[in-house]
Protein backbone atom coordinates (compact mmCIF):
# COMPACT_ATOMS: atom_id res chain seq x y z
CA UNK A 1 0.00 0.00 0.00
CA UNK A 2 1.53 3.34 -0.91
CA UNK A 3 -1.41 6.24 -2.13
CA UNK A 4 -3.92 7.72 0.89
CA UNK A 5 -6.64 9.28 -0.29
CA UNK A 6 -9.05 11.47 1.81
CA UNK A 7 -12.45 12.51 0.73
CA UNK A 8 -15.28 14.67 1.86
CA UNK A 9 -18.45 15.29 0.23
CA UNK A 10 -18.19 18.77 1.46
CA UNK A 11 -15.04 20.07 0.90
CA UNK A 12 -14.24 22.52 -2.28
CA UNK A 13 -10.88 23.84 -2.52
CA UNK A 14 -9.82 27.10 -4.35
CA UNK A 15 -6.57 28.48 -4.97
CA UNK A 16 -6.54 29.87 -1.34
CA UNK A 17 -7.71 27.19 0.37
CA UNK A 18 -5.20 24.91 -1.17
CA UNK A 19 -2.29 27.35 -0.31
CA UNK A 20 -3.93 27.52 3.25
CA UNK A 21 -4.01 23.50 3.98
CA UNK A 22 -0.81 21.96 1.86
CA UNK A 23 1.67 22.97 4.51
CA UNK A 24 0.05 21.77 7.30
CA UNK A 25 -0.55 18.70 6.00
CA UNK A 26 2.95 18.63 4.50
CA UNK A 27 4.05 18.22 8.18
CA UNK A 28 3.23 14.86 8.43
CA UNK A 29 3.54 13.40 4.62
CA UNK A 30 6.60 14.25 2.30
CA UNK A 31 4.52 14.49 -0.90
CA UNK A 32 1.03 15.92 -1.27
CA UNK A 33 -1.74 16.78 -3.97
CA UNK A 34 -5.05 18.63 -3.46
CA UNK A 35 -7.50 18.69 -5.85
CA UNK A 36 -10.58 21.11 -6.00
CA UNK A 37 -12.91 18.45 -6.67
CA UNK A 38 -12.13 17.88 -2.65
CA UNK A 39 -9.88 14.90 -2.73
CA UNK A 40 -6.44 14.80 -1.40
CA UNK A 41 -3.52 11.88 -1.96
CA UNK A 42 -0.32 11.46 -0.12
CA UNK A 43 2.01 9.38 -0.65
CA UNK A 44 2.95 7.04 2.12
CA UNK A 45 5.08 4.58 0.79
CA UNK A 46 7.18 2.94 3.94
CA UNK A 47 5.08 5.10 6.09
CA UNK A 48 2.62 3.80 8.93
CA UNK A 49 -0.19 4.63 6.45
CA UNK A 50 -3.10 4.53 8.79
CA UNK A 51 -1.78 6.04 11.85
CA UNK A 52 -1.23 9.11 9.25
CA UNK A 53 -4.41 9.15 7.73
CA UNK A 54 -6.17 9.87 10.99
CA UNK A 55 -3.49 12.16 11.90
CA UNK A 56 -4.17 14.17 8.43
CA UNK A 57 -7.94 13.93 9.30
CA UNK A 58 -7.58 15.57 12.73
CA UNK A 59 -5.43 18.45 10.72
CA UNK A 60 -8.19 19.02 8.47
CA UNK A 61 -10.94 19.27 10.97
CA UNK A 62 -8.94 21.18 12.91
CA UNK A 63 -9.23 24.01 10.18
CA UNK A 64 -12.91 23.45 9.91
CA UNK A 65 -13.18 20.31 7.19
CA UNK A 66 -15.95 18.08 8.75
CA UNK A 67 -16.73 14.85 7.28
CA UNK A 68 -12.98 13.40 6.06
CA UNK A 69 -13.06 9.98 5.20
CA UNK A 70 -9.24 8.41 4.11
CA UNK A 71 -9.10 5.45 1.82
CA UNK A 72 -5.20 3.62 1.44
CA UNK A 73 -3.90 1.35 -1.48
CA UNK A 74 -1.84 0.26 -4.14
CA UNK A 75 -3.92 1.83 -7.03
CA UNK A 76 -5.46 5.60 -6.87
CA UNK A 77 -9.01 4.54 -8.07
CA UNK A 78 -9.10 1.87 -5.13
CA UNK A 79 -8.15 4.13 -2.60
CA UNK A 80 -10.70 6.96 -3.46
CA UNK A 81 -13.56 4.06 -3.47
CA UNK A 82 -12.43 2.89 -0.09
CA UNK A 83 -12.41 6.71 1.12
CA UNK A 84 -16.17 7.31 -0.19
CA UNK A 85 -17.97 4.16 -0.39
CA UNK A 86 -15.51 2.56 2.61
CA UNK A 87 -17.20 0.58 5.62
CA UNK A 88 -15.31 2.91 8.26
CA UNK A 89 -13.79 6.54 8.35
CA UNK A 90 -9.88 4.90 7.48
CA UNK A 91 -9.91 1.87 5.42
CA UNK A 92 -6.78 -0.05 4.34
CA UNK A 93 -7.69 -2.26 1.06
CA UNK A 94 -5.03 -5.06 1.84
CA UNK A 95 -5.15 -9.06 0.73
CA UNK A 96 -8.24 -8.16 -1.54
CA UNK A 97 -8.19 -7.91 -5.52
CA UNK A 98 -8.84 -4.69 -6.78
CA UNK A 99 -11.59 -5.61 -9.21
CA UNK A 100 -13.46 -7.46 -6.53
CA UNK A 101 -13.19 -4.69 -3.82
CA UNK A 102 -14.71 -2.11 -6.54
CA UNK A 103 -17.13 -4.13 -7.93
CA UNK A 104 -20.46 -3.30 -5.81
CA UNK A 105 -18.92 0.79 -6.18
CA UNK A 106 -21.50 3.19 -8.02
CA UNK A 107 -20.03 4.32 -11.34
CA UNK A 108 -20.05 7.60 -10.31
CA UNK A 109 -16.71 6.88 -8.73
CA UNK A 110 -14.86 6.22 -12.28
CA UNK A 111 -16.64 9.39 -14.08
CA UNK A 112 -18.27 12.65 -12.89
CA UNK A 113 -19.08 13.33 -16.74
CA UNK A 114 -22.86 12.76 -16.79
CA UNK A 115 -23.26 11.96 -20.42
CA UNK A 116 -21.07 8.81 -20.04
CA UNK A 117 -22.82 8.06 -17.04
CA UNK A 118 -26.10 8.28 -19.11
CA UNK A 119 -25.13 5.95 -21.43
CA UNK A 120 -23.73 3.56 -19.20
CA UNK A 121 -26.69 3.77 -17.05
CA UNK A 122 -28.86 3.01 -20.57
CA UNK A 123 -26.99 0.11 -21.20
CA UNK A 124 -27.98 -1.59 -18.01
CA UNK A 125 -24.28 -0.69 -16.28
CA UNK A 126 -24.90 0.45 -12.70
CA UNK A 127 -21.82 -0.41 -10.91
CA UNK A 128 -17.92 -1.03 -11.19
CA UNK A 129 -18.91 -4.78 -11.42
CA UNK A 130 -21.28 -4.72 -14.20
CA UNK A 131 -18.50 -2.69 -16.44
CA UNK A 132 -15.69 -4.53 -15.64
CA UNK A 133 -17.71 -7.50 -16.67
CA UNK A 134 -17.69 -6.73 -20.36
CA UNK A 135 -14.37 -7.19 -23.02
CA UNK A 136 -12.27 -4.40 -23.66
CA UNK A 137 -13.54 -4.24 -27.64
CA UNK A 138 -17.85 -4.22 -26.64
CA UNK A 139 -17.04 -1.63 -24.30
CA UNK A 140 -14.72 0.41 -27.09
CA UNK A 141 -17.07 -0.21 -29.95
CA UNK A 142 -20.03 1.07 -27.41
CA UNK A 143 -18.56 3.88 -25.24
CA UNK A 144 -15.08 5.17 -26.66
CA UNK A 145 -11.73 6.07 -25.68
CA UNK A 146 -12.88 7.74 -22.80
CA UNK A 147 -15.30 4.41 -21.83
CA UNK A 148 -12.08 2.03 -22.24
CA UNK A 149 -10.65 4.00 -19.79
CA UNK A 150 -13.02 4.03 -16.92
CA UNK A 151 -13.25 0.36 -17.55
CA UNK A 152 -9.37 -0.47 -17.00
CA UNK A 153 -10.19 1.90 -13.44
CA UNK A 154 -13.36 -0.73 -12.62
CA UNK A 155 -10.79 -3.53 -13.31
CA UNK A 156 -8.53 -1.51 -10.95
CA UNK A 157 -6.04 -0.89 -13.44
CA UNK A 158 -5.62 3.28 -12.90
CA UNK A 159 -1.56 4.09 -14.40
CA UNK A 160 -2.39 7.45 -12.76
CA UNK A 161 1.23 8.95 -12.10
CA UNK A 162 -0.02 11.57 -9.61
CA UNK A 163 3.49 11.77 -7.81
CA UNK A 164 6.10 12.62 -10.07
CA UNK A 165 9.27 10.31 -9.56
CA UNK A 166 12.07 12.65 -7.20
CA UNK A 167 14.90 13.76 -9.32
CA UNK A 168 18.22 11.74 -8.11
CA UNK A 169 20.60 14.22 -6.15
CA UNK A 170 23.06 15.68 -8.93
CA UNK A 171 26.67 14.48 -7.73
CA UNK A 172 28.41 16.53 -5.08
CA UNK A 173 31.18 17.23 -2.95
CA UNK A 174 32.40 19.56 -0.76
CA UNK A 175 34.94 20.51 1.91
CA UNK A 176 34.75 23.07 4.43
CA UNK A 177 38.02 24.96 6.08
CA UNK A 178 37.83 25.06 9.79
CA UNK A 179 40.71 26.03 11.10
CA UNK A 180 42.25 27.89 8.62
CA UNK A 181 41.18 30.26 5.04
CA UNK A 182 42.87 30.27 2.06
CA UNK A 183 43.60 33.30 -0.22
CA UNK A 184 45.21 31.82 -3.17
CA UNK A 185 42.59 29.90 -5.61
CA UNK A 186 45.43 28.51 -7.07
CA UNK A 187 46.26 26.63 -3.97
CA UNK A 188 43.07 24.61 -4.05
CA UNK A 189 44.22 22.10 -6.55
CA UNK A 190 45.08 19.74 -4.22
CA UNK A 191 41.99 19.43 -2.50
CA UNK A 192 39.65 19.67 -5.79
CA UNK A 193 41.23 16.77 -6.92
CA UNK A 194 40.30 14.43 -4.07
CA UNK A 195 36.60 16.43 -4.77
CA UNK A 196 36.35 15.54 -8.16
CA UNK A 197 37.99 11.71 -7.82
CA UNK A 198 34.47 11.42 -5.55
CA UNK A 199 32.29 13.39 -8.29
CA UNK A 200 33.40 11.53 -11.13
CA UNK A 201 33.40 8.21 -9.53
CA UNK A 202 29.17 8.72 -8.40
CA UNK A 203 29.07 9.95 -12.23
CA UNK A 204 30.58 6.46 -13.48
CA UNK A 205 28.85 4.33 -10.86
CA UNK A 206 25.28 6.25 -12.27
CA UNK A 207 26.44 5.75 -15.67
CA UNK A 208 26.16 9.09 -16.89
CA UNK A 209 28.12 12.26 -18.03
CA UNK A 210 28.17 15.63 -16.93
CA UNK A 211 27.90 18.38 -19.52
CA UNK A 212 28.67 21.12 -16.66
CA UNK A 213 29.99 20.94 -13.32
CA UNK A 214 29.82 24.43 -10.98
CA UNK A 215 33.06 25.26 -8.79
CA UNK A 216 31.02 26.93 -5.78
CA UNK A 217 33.47 29.06 -2.96
CA UNK A 218 32.56 29.85 0.31
CA UNK A 219 33.85 33.60 1.38
CA UNK A 220 34.83 34.63 4.73
CA UNK A 221 32.44 37.31 4.76
CA UNK A 222 29.05 34.72 4.37
CA UNK A 223 28.90 35.18 0.64
CA UNK A 224 29.67 32.73 -2.12
CA UNK A 225 31.57 32.78 -5.88
CA UNK A 226 30.55 30.55 -8.35
CA UNK A 227 32.56 29.28 -11.95
CA UNK A 228 30.39 27.02 -14.04
CA UNK A 229 32.73 25.03 -15.75
CA UNK A 230 32.10 22.77 -19.53
CA UNK A 231 33.37 20.47 -21.93
CA UNK A 232 32.83 20.52 -25.54
CA UNK A 233 31.01 16.99 -25.29
CA UNK A 234 29.03 15.42 -21.87
CA UNK A 235 32.45 13.55 -20.10
CA UNK A 236 33.08 11.40 -16.35
CA UNK A 237 36.75 12.05 -17.54
CA UNK A 238 38.16 13.18 -14.53
CA UNK A 239 41.83 13.78 -16.38
CA UNK A 240 39.58 16.39 -18.64
CA UNK A 241 37.43 18.07 -15.46
CA UNK A 242 40.39 18.67 -13.76
CA UNK A 243 42.20 20.45 -16.90
CA UNK A 244 39.39 22.77 -16.74
CA UNK A 245 39.70 23.47 -13.10
CA UNK A 246 43.48 24.21 -13.31
CA UNK A 247 42.62 26.81 -15.78
CA UNK A 248 39.92 28.05 -14.00
CA UNK A 249 41.51 28.45 -10.65
CA UNK A 250 44.65 30.60 -12.26
CA UNK A 251 41.84 33.14 -13.77
CA UNK A 252 40.12 33.68 -10.74
CA UNK A 253 40.41 36.36 -8.63
CA UNK A 254 38.42 36.88 -5.30
CA UNK A 255 37.86 39.56 -3.05
CA UNK A 256 37.38 37.57 0.00
CA UNK A 257 38.92 34.57 1.68
CA UNK A 258 38.22 30.99 0.94
CA UNK A 259 36.38 29.08 3.90
CA UNK A 260 35.04 26.11 2.15
CA UNK A 261 34.79 24.60 -1.83
CA UNK A 262 32.47 22.45 -3.37
CA UNK A 263 31.96 20.82 -6.75
CA UNK A 264 28.52 19.87 -8.20
CA UNK A 265 27.15 18.22 -11.48
CA UNK A 266 24.80 20.98 -12.86
CA UNK A 267 23.57 18.79 -15.72
CA UNK A 268 23.95 14.79 -16.60
CA UNK A 269 22.88 12.63 -19.27
CA UNK A 270 23.17 8.86 -19.77
CA UNK A 271 26.49 7.20 -21.55
CA UNK A 272 23.96 5.95 -24.12
CA UNK A 273 23.16 9.58 -25.00
CA UNK A 274 26.79 10.51 -25.72
CA UNK A 275 27.35 11.66 -29.61
CA UNK A 276 29.89 9.95 -32.05
CA UNK A 277 33.51 10.50 -32.09
CA UNK A 278 35.23 12.32 -35.19
CA UNK A 279 38.32 10.23 -34.48
CA UNK A 280 36.12 6.56 -33.60
CA UNK A 281 36.63 4.76 -36.69
CA UNK A 282 33.52 3.22 -37.01
CA UNK A 283 32.15 6.63 -38.11
CA UNK A 284 32.29 8.01 -41.46
CA UNK A 285 34.09 11.05 -41.23
CA UNK A 286 37.23 8.94 -39.86
CA UNK A 287 39.03 8.81 -43.54
CA UNK A 288 38.28 12.20 -43.64
CA UNK A 289 39.83 12.91 -40.07
CA UNK A 290 43.14 10.32 -40.41
CA UNK A 291 43.99 12.47 -43.97
CA UNK A 292 43.88 15.79 -42.04
CA UNK A 293 45.68 14.63 -39.30
CA UNK A 294 48.80 13.06 -41.98
CA UNK A 295 48.75 16.81 -43.66
CA UNK A 296 49.31 18.22 -40.55
CA UNK A 297 52.46 15.97 -39.85
CA UNK A 298 53.79 16.80 -43.15
CA UNK A 299 53.74 20.58 -42.43
CA UNK A 300 54.44 21.24 -38.83
CA UNK A 301 57.89 19.47 -37.58
CA UNK A 302 57.25 18.36 -33.91
CA UNK A 303 53.57 18.68 -33.69
CA UNK A 304 53.24 15.37 -32.27
CA UNK A 305 55.45 14.30 -29.53
CA UNK A 306 55.70 11.52 -27.06
CA UNK A 307 57.25 11.36 -23.55
CA UNK A 308 60.12 9.58 -22.94
CA UNK A 309 62.10 9.50 -19.31
CA UNK A 310 65.57 8.82 -18.61
CA UNK A 311 67.40 7.80 -15.30
CA UNK A 312 69.08 10.86 -15.25
CA UNK A 313 69.59 11.55 -11.08
CA UNK A 314 67.99 15.09 -11.60
CA UNK A 315 64.60 15.56 -11.72
CA UNK A 316 64.35 18.55 -14.26
CA UNK A 317 66.42 16.73 -16.67
CA UNK A 318 64.73 13.13 -16.65
CA UNK A 319 61.82 14.05 -19.08
CA UNK A 320 62.57 15.31 -23.15
CA UNK A 321 59.70 14.82 -25.88
CA UNK A 322 60.74 12.52 -28.61
CA UNK A 323 59.00 13.42 -31.95
CA UNK A 324 56.81 10.55 -33.95
CA UNK A 325 56.46 10.06 -37.25
CA UNK A 326 53.66 10.08 -39.57
CA UNK A 327 53.58 6.62 -39.28
CA UNK A 328 53.53 6.19 -36.26
CA UNK A 329 50.88 8.80 -35.89
CA UNK A 330 48.76 7.07 -38.24
CA UNK A 331 48.96 3.91 -36.53
CA UNK A 332 47.46 5.55 -33.14
CA UNK A 333 46.72 4.21 -30.02
CA UNK A 334 44.31 1.62 -28.41
CA UNK A 335 41.33 3.65 -28.02
CA UNK A 336 39.34 0.90 -26.31
CA UNK A 337 41.72 0.72 -23.20
CA UNK A 338 40.90 1.30 -20.03
CA UNK A 339 41.55 4.45 -18.89
CA UNK A 340 44.22 4.48 -15.81
CA UNK A 341 42.97 4.52 -12.50
CA UNK A 342 43.03 8.32 -10.67
CA UNK A 343 46.24 8.84 -8.81
CA UNK A 344 48.21 11.77 -7.76
CA UNK A 345 50.17 12.95 -10.56
CA UNK A 346 53.75 14.71 -9.55
CA UNK A 347 53.66 18.05 -11.74
CA UNK A 348 57.49 18.98 -12.20
CA UNK A 349 58.61 22.75 -12.52
CA UNK A 350 60.85 23.16 -15.65
CA UNK A 351 63.41 24.42 -13.64
CA UNK A 352 63.71 24.44 -9.58
CA UNK A 353 62.49 27.79 -8.01
CA UNK A 354 64.06 29.20 -5.26
CA UNK A 355 62.21 29.42 -1.92
CA UNK A 356 62.55 30.48 1.46
CA UNK A 357 62.34 27.86 4.54
CA UNK A 358 62.57 27.89 8.23
CA UNK A 359 64.03 24.55 8.96
CA UNK A 360 65.00 22.54 12.00
CA UNK A 361 68.06 20.68 13.02
CA UNK A 362 67.67 17.20 13.72
CA UNK A 363 70.77 14.81 14.29
CA UNK A 364 72.68 14.41 11.32
CA UNK A 365 70.11 16.63 8.74
CA UNK A 366 67.21 19.11 9.30
CA UNK A 367 63.87 19.04 8.58
CA UNK A 368 61.89 21.97 6.96
CA UNK A 369 58.99 23.32 9.37
CA UNK A 370 57.80 26.42 7.34
CA UNK A 371 57.86 28.09 3.90
CA UNK A 372 56.62 31.28 2.52
CA UNK A 373 54.51 31.27 -0.59
CA UNK A 374 53.90 34.83 -1.91
CA UNK A 375 53.26 36.45 1.58
CA UNK A 376 52.14 33.74 3.65
CA UNK A 377 54.25 31.25 5.64
CA UNK A 378 53.00 27.82 5.70
CA UNK A 379 54.27 25.42 8.37
CA UNK A 380 55.14 21.70 6.72
CA UNK A 381 55.01 17.93 7.74
CA UNK A 382 57.70 16.31 5.80
CA UNK A 383 59.37 12.66 5.09
CA UNK A 384 62.68 12.79 4.48
CA UNK A 385 65.33 13.52 3.78
CA UNK A 386 66.41 11.37 0.31
CA UNK A 387 69.27 12.50 -0.26
CA UNK A 388 71.31 12.35 -3.80
CA UNK A 389 74.84 13.43 -4.98
CA UNK A 390 77.34 13.28 -7.75
CA UNK A 391 78.41 14.98 -11.44
CA UNK A 392 81.92 15.07 -10.55
CA UNK A 393 82.84 13.68 -13.81
CA UNK A 394 81.41 16.17 -15.59
CA UNK A 395 82.95 19.10 -13.59
CA UNK A 396 79.13 20.23 -12.06
CA UNK A 397 78.72 18.37 -8.77
CA UNK A 398 75.73 18.16 -6.91
CA UNK A 399 74.39 17.29 -3.65
CA UNK A 400 70.43 17.31 -2.99
CA UNK A 401 68.47 16.32 0.44
CA UNK A 402 64.73 15.76 -0.84
CA UNK A 403 61.44 16.00 1.38
CA UNK A 404 58.17 14.94 0.37
CA UNK A 405 55.57 17.89 2.28
CA UNK A 406 52.24 18.11 2.90
CA UNK A 407 51.55 22.04 4.16
CA UNK A 408 48.81 23.17 6.51
CA UNK A 409 46.61 23.66 3.55
CA UNK A 410 46.78 20.40 2.48
CA UNK A 411 49.10 21.10 -0.40
CA UNK A 412 51.52 17.90 -1.23
CA UNK A 413 55.16 19.28 -2.31
CA UNK A 414 57.97 17.83 -2.93
CA UNK A 415 61.33 20.54 -2.62
CA UNK A 416 64.39 19.37 -1.82
CA UNK A 417 67.88 21.69 0.11
CA UNK A 418 70.96 22.48 -2.08
CA UNK A 419 73.46 21.12 0.72
CA UNK A 420 76.35 22.69 -1.22
CA UNK A 421 75.12 26.50 -0.92
CA UNK A 422 72.42 25.38 1.69
CA UNK A 423 69.85 26.69 -0.22
CA UNK A 424 65.93 25.31 -0.67
CA UNK A 425 64.46 25.17 -3.74
CA UNK A 426 60.59 23.45 -4.98
CA UNK A 427 60.94 20.49 -7.36
CA UNK A 428 57.10 20.18 -7.73
CA UNK A 429 54.09 19.14 -6.54
CA UNK A 430 51.62 16.00 -6.51
CA UNK A 431 47.88 17.00 -7.73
Amino acid sequence: MSILCLWTPDLQIDGERTAELTPVLLREVPRLVVEERGVVWADVRGLPGERLARVLIERLEERGVKGVRAGIARAPIVAEGAARFGDARVVAVKGVEERAYLAPFPLSLLTSEERLLGLLEGAGLRRCGDLAALTAEAVEVRFGAEGTRIWRAARGDDPRLLFPPIPPERPLASIDFVDYTVRDATRLVFTLNALLDQVCEELRARARRARAITLSFNLGGGGKAREVLRTSRPTADRALWMRRLRAALERIQLADEITGVALEVGSSEPVSALQGDLFDRGFATASFVEEAVARLVDLYRGLFVRQHSSRHPLAEHRTSWVELTPEAVAAGGDSEAEPPPAALELQLLAEPRQIRVHARTRRDHVIPVRYREGKEWHSLTCAGPDRISGGHEQARPYAREYYRCVSDVGALLWIYRDAMEDQWFLQGWWD
